[in-house]
């Protein structure tokens, strides 16, 4: 398990298996969602390796839509 924040510090990232499995929390309303396998892959990909934090924004948003 590894764990880390993104570099503006809204969300918290845990790291299972060697990217087999994250985590993500977003450190404002205490949420989290949690990407395995394949979804861990793309989330990976899509975020750039969690750099681009509007990914992991729209993510979230879509747990209240």
């Amino acid at each position: 398990m590894f764990k880390f924040d993104t570099h503006n510090g809204k969300y918290t990232i845990v790291s299972h298996g060697n990217g087999w499995g994250y985590e993500v929390f977003c450190n404002s309303t205490g949420d989290n969602l949690w990407f395995q396998d394949h979804d861990a892959e793309q989330l990976q990909a899509d975020s750039n390796n969690f750099e681009d934090t509007t990914v992991l924004s729209q993510y979230f948003e879509n747990l209240y839509n």
